[in-house]
C-alpha cells in the first residue's frame, strides 16, 4: 500500500528593513509515494491533539483521496467507505461525545455513527441531526468530532450570569485579549467589549483563580478616547497574551483605530493591578504605522533571548490578508524607534494559502511548551463544500529548524459545527470560533480563552480545556 506524505515548507527571504522588500514564496506541497510504514509518535505539543477531522494529510480540505461511500446497506442502517484506518473513529471526545458523518457545506447535514466494525468495515449511523444523508455509492463524507481535542470549560460561556451591558451601555459581544498571570497565583483576562457592528470598542476584564470560574469586572480599562491617535468613539483592543516585562509590569500589544477608519499597531504598559504605567504608544516600526497602513499586533513573545511579533495586515479583499513576524533584539527600541529588527518574514498570504489557511488568516497566539516554541494559526477560509466554510479555525505550527513547520492533521481545534442538535447544552456555540486565541500551559491542562458564537449575539467568550494525553 502506498500513501502521500506532505512535508510543508515555507521558504522567505529574511530582510532587516522594510516588509516591502520581503520575498514570499508560499506554502509548497512537496509529494512522494513510499511504502507505508507506522506514525512516528507525535512529540511536545503536538502530541496533546487527536485529529477532530479524519484527513488523509494532504490539507485538509481538498483531499487527493476523498472519503467515499463503497457499500450502504439500508436494512442494518449502515455503509462502508474507501477510508482504512477505521480505529480512529473509536477515539472518543473528551466527556464521550461520538463521531459524526457529515456532508455539504458548513456541516448540512450532521448524522450520527453509533457503531463501527474494524474487522467488517461496516460503519453503522444511527439518528440524522440535520439534513439528509446522500447514502449512492461514490457519495463524499467527512468524520467530525470536534471534541476529541477539547471540553468547554464547564459547557458554558465563561461568564455566569452572562453580562447584557457595560458602563458606556448595551454591548454586541465580548471577546479574548490576552491572559496575564499574577504574582500571587491569579489570572486577569484582558476582554476588549463590542459595540454594535464593531462601530467602538473598549477593553475591560475578568479575573479568575483557577481558570475556570470567572468574573467580568464591569470597569472600563482604555478606550480610544484617550489615545490621541485614534479615532473618537472608535476601537481599541487588547491581542495576545501581555508579556511579563523584566521589572514586573506587562507590555501590551494594542490594535488601535484611526480617524481614517484604518488601523495600526500600539502597546502599553501596565502592572498587575491594571493600572496603566505607560499610556498607549504607537509601534515605530517600519510599515506598521501612520494613516497609509492598515494592520494590527496580534501576538508578543520571548524566546532564545530575542522577541518576536506577530502582526496581522488587512486589505479590503476578504482573502488578501497578511501574516508577519518580526523579530527583536532591543524591544523598546524597535518599539519606539524602528531600530534593532533582526528580521522581517512574510508566513502568510491569504491568496496565494491552501487548506484551511486559505482565507483570512487573522490570528496567531504564541505558546512556549517544554522549551519548544509553537504558535497557534487561525484561518477562516473562502467558501467552500468543507465542513465549516467561512468559519475559523485553528492550526498548529512548531518553530524547528528556523521555520514553521506546520501539523499536517491542521486545523487542530474548530468549532462544533450544528452539534447542539445532538448536544443541546451546545446550542449557543455552533457557528463561530475565534477572537484572539489566549493559551496557557497549567496542571496539567492547556488552557485556551477565545469564543464561540451564534451570530445573535456574534460571540460568547468562552474558555477551552485540553486535557494531557
Amino acid at each position: 500500500m502506498k500513501r502521500i506524505s506532505i512535508v510543508l515548507v515555507i521558504i522567505t527571504f529574511v530582510s532587516c528593513s522594510k516588509d516591502d522588500m520581503e520575498s514570499f514564496e508560499d506554502i509548497r506541497m512537496e509529494e512522494q509515494e513510499h511504502e507505508e510504514e507506522e506514525e512516528p509518535p507525535l512529540e511536545g505539543l503536538n502530541a496533546l491533539f487527536n485529529n477532530c477531522l479524519i484527513s488523509d494529510k494532504h490539507d485538509n480540505i481538498t483531499r487527493k483521496q476523498p472519503i467515499e461511500i463503497t457499500a450502504y446497506d439500508p436494512s442494518k442502517h449502515r455503509i462502508k467507505t474507501n477510508y482504512k484506518k477505521l480505529k480512529q473513529l473509536l477515539i472518543e471526545g473528551t466527556d464521550g461525545e461520538s463521531w459524526f458523518i457529515t456532508q455539504g457545506s458548513e456541516a448540512s447535514t450532521i448524522v450520527e455513527i453509533t457503531k463501527v466494525d474494524i474487522e467488517s468495515g461496516w460503519i453503522s449511523i444511527g439518528e440524522t441531526y440535520l439534513g439528509k444523508l446522500n447514502a449512492t455509492v461514490g457519495a463524499r463524507l467527512e468524520f467530525f468530532n470536534p471534541f476529541v481535542n477539547y471540553e468547554i470549560i464547564n459547557k458554558a460561556p465563561l461568564f455566569n450570569p452572562y453580562p447584557k451591558n457595560v458602563v458606556e451601555g448595551d454591548f454586541n459581544y465580548i471577546q479574548a485579549g490576552g491572559l496575564m498571570e499574577k504574582s500571587d497565583g491569579s489570572y486577569v483576562l484582558l476582554t476588549p467589549v463590542i459595540f454594535g457592528t464593531h462601530t467602538k470598542r473598549s477593553i475591560y476584564f475578568a479575573t479568575s483563580t483557577d481558570l475556570e470560574k470567572w468574573n467580568f469586572h464591569n470597569k472600563k480599562l482604555l478606550g480610544t478616547e484617550t489615545i490621541p491617535f485614534a479615532k473618537p468613539k472608535g476601537n481599541v483592543f487588547s491581542s495576545g497574551n501581555p508579556l511579563k516585562l523584566e521589572n514586573g509590569t506587562f507590555l501590551v500589544l494594542l490594535g488601535v483605530e484611526q480617524p481614517n477608519g484604518n488601523y495600526t499597531s500600539a502597546y502599553m504598559v501596565i502592572d498587575e493591578n491594571l493600572n496603566i504605567v505607560q499610556s498607549p504608544k504607537e509601534i515605530m516600526i517600519d510599515s506598521w504605522n501612520g494613516l497609509d497602513q492598515n494592520g494590527f499586533p496580534l501576538s508578543i513573545i520571548k524566546f532564545d533571548g530575542r522577541y518576536r511579533i506577530m502582526l496581522h495586515r488587512r486589505h479590503p479583499n476578504f482573502i488578501d490578508r497578511e501574516i508577519h513576524e518580526i523579530i527583536i533584539d532591543d524591544l523598546f527600541n524597535a518599539l519606539d524607534h524602528g531600530k534593532s529588527i533582526v528580521s522581517s518574514t512574510m508566513i502568510h498570504k491569504g491568496v496565494n494559502s491552501t487548506g484551511y489557511l486559505r482565507g483570512k488568516a487573522d490570528d496567531v497566539a504564541y505558546i512556549i511548551y517544554d522549551s519548544e516554541l509553537y504558535i497557534f494559526i487561525a484561518g477562516e477560509e473562502v467558501s467552500s463544500g468543507y465542513l465549516t466554510s467561512r468559519n475559523r479555525q485553528y492550526g498548529l505550527a512548531h518553530w524547528s529548524g528556523g521555520t514553521w513547520v506546520h501539523d499536517k492533521r491542521s486545523p487542530i481545534l474548530v468549532n462544533p459545527v450544528q452539534l447542539y442538535n445532538k448536544y443541546p447544552v451546545y446550542d449557543w456555540a455552533w457557528d463561530h470560533l475565534g477572537t484572539f486565541l489566549s493559551p496557557i500551559v497549567k496542571d496539567d491542562h492547556l488552557y485556551m480563552f477565545t469564543a464561540f458564537g451564534t451570530d445573535n449575539p456574534d460571540y460568547y467568550i468562552t474558555g477551552i480545556k485540553v486535557p494531557f494525553l
